[in-house]
């Protein structure tokens, strides 16, 4: 009889109270579960946010140099009472005045990624006072002005200052948040591979469990047929039906380790269980004994290359040695060049003063040196020092990653190895358990042999075949193990990935 795990699961149900609601069956290979999960699966999903945010906080970073842009106006008014008699001691007394102005102001201001300051200003002023000469009493003197003012640090904040660090750090920052992407992306492969091929060792176990019951079911039919004319006692009967009642259980737990590996996949390949809950995947692959040669060393130096683990800890030990970089520049004391240059206009005209303003008539300018260091400077010399033993427990940190995958890397081969020699082995004992069988069950024809030795030698032969299925699961398990811990899952299923 053919087998089919949705008629098995039918013809089961009934008895062991387990309601199957598949209704459809999906092919689907091990590169359409692969493409799904990189499409649907929802921790890929999640994971992928972290790159967008390390982005958009990098391009905050820049925001410092951002120019600032500033406009006011103001109007202001005042008023001088005449000087009281009798307190000035000379012929001149100062009588009464008033004054007033309009201002008008305008500026852009920032810093470069050189840590230079700079700002550049302009103003109008249109203003009068009662105690200006009596040929101009009354008009409105014009007053505008032009000026650039720079502070360039030349040792703290030099080379390196806060805005800096964070824009560097960030950058690496990007970088890491992509290898996260990749470890997960690299860790729910793995999953989706092994789980793949765990619901075809699962399927598998569930035909051998079928056939085990088949073979019973037929040897109790000719066990009672034998009991009838008296050539086998009614005990073997009995010993025959309990077989078949055991490979009944075993069936029905293989259908439900079949049903796990199934949702287990469908966990990880769609973010829509419910809309897949009654559909039935079916691998189109098998499990085969695929030839694969291991090299140590290769495996180390791909390792090195692929890991997203490794190289999240190399972008680390980066962003430290900026750290560093930046807590001994803050060691240094305070030493800024200043300059400035302006220019100012003064005529009873707008145009006029203008005028003043391109012919420099006014200018002022100015250039100073100005110095600043805390006397102990202790905060800065300490987190230097902290920065350095941050590094050197990076750097072991590093170091131990490092023993880490190799050591990983070294069981994974071995067990490729092992699970290589057991498929020999299990082959071998399958093929061994079938001779015996065929055998006992040729003896028992004859009269000399029993049916609990018959019994026993088909429970051999189920074992023989699981452990064959097993063997083979696991080496393809193995080898899905070992492209993982090298970091070249994706160049092993051929998986081509820009995250952006």
């Amino acid at each position: 009889m053919k087998f089919h795990p949705l008629l098995t699961a039918a013809l089961l149900s009934a008895s062991v109270g387990v309601a199957f609601a598949e209704t459809a069956t999906k092919p689907v290979s091990l590169d359409d579960c692969v493409a799904l999960a990189l499409k649907r699966n929802l921790g890929i999903r999640i994971s992928s946010f972290g790159p967008r945010f390390s982005r958009l906080t990098l391009s905050s970073d820049y925001a410092p140099y951002d120019p600032s842009f500033t406009a006011g106006v103001s109007q202001s008014f005042r008023s001088f009472p005449p000087t009281p008699s009798g307190t000035v001691t000379n012929s001149f007394v100062p009588p009464s005045s008033t004054s007033w102005s309009d201002n008008y102001s305008a500026g852009l201001g920032g810093y470069l990624p050189t840590g230079l300051q700079y700002s550049f200003s302009g103003n109008v002023t249109r203003g009068q006072s009662t105690l200006l000469p009596a040929d101009v009493t009354g008009a409105a003197l014009y007053s505008p002005g032009a000026n650039v003012n720079l502070t360039q640090p030349l040792l703290k904040n030099m080379w390196i200052d806060a805005t800096r660090l964070n824009i560097s750090f960030d950058k690496l920052g990007v970088k890491t948040s992509e290898e996260v992407v990749r470890a997960q992306i690299l860790d729910t492969l793995l999953s989706v591979e092994q789980s793949y091929y765990g619901l075809i060792s699962a399927l598998e176990n569930v035909r051998v469990q079928q056939k085990a019951l088949e073979v019973s079911e037929r040897f109790l039919f000719e066990t009672r047929k034998r009991v009838e004319v008296g050539s086998l006692a009614p005990l073997d009967a009995k010993q025959a039906e309990s077989e078949v009642a055991r490979n009944k259980a075993a069936l029905v737990t293989a259908l439900q380790n079949a049903g796990d590996a199934e949702r287990l996949l469908k966990g990880l390949i769609d973010d829509d269980f419910a809309a897949s809950a009654d559909i039935m995947l079916t691998p189109t692959a098998k499990l085969e004994n695929i030839p694969s040669v291991q090299s140590r060393a290769n495996s180390w130096g791909r390792a090195f290359e692929f890991r997203p683990d490794y190289h999240e800890q190399k972008f680390g030990l980066l962003q430290q040695k900026l750290n560093l970089r930046f807590t001994r520049n803050q060691m240094y004391p305070q030493l800024d060049l200043t300059g400035s240059y302006g220019v100012g206009g003064n005529e009873l005209t707008l145009g006029g003063s203008i005028l003043d303003l391109g012919q420099r008539a006014y200018p002022n300018y100015s250039w100073g040196l100005r110095f600043s260091i805390p006397l102990s400077n202790l905060s800065a010399r300490n987190a230097y020092k902290q920065a350095k033993i941050k590094q050197e427990q990076l750097l072991l940190q590093f170091k131990q990653l490092e023993q880490t995958i190799m050591i990983a890397v070294d069981n994974d081969i071995r067990a490729i190895e092992g699970y290589r020699e057991g498929m020999v082995a299990t082959k071998e004992a399958r093929v061994y358990a079938e001779a015996a069988l065929d055998a006992e069950q040729k003896k028992l024809e004859s009269g000399k042999s029993t049916n609990y030795q018959v019994l026993q030698l088909q429970r051999d032969l189920t074992t023989a075949e699981k452990n064959e299925i097993d063997a083979l699961a696991n080496y393809n398990k193995a080898l899905a193990q070992l492209a993982h811990d090298e970091g070249s899952t994706l160049e092993r299923l051929k998986v081509n990935l820009d995250i952006h």
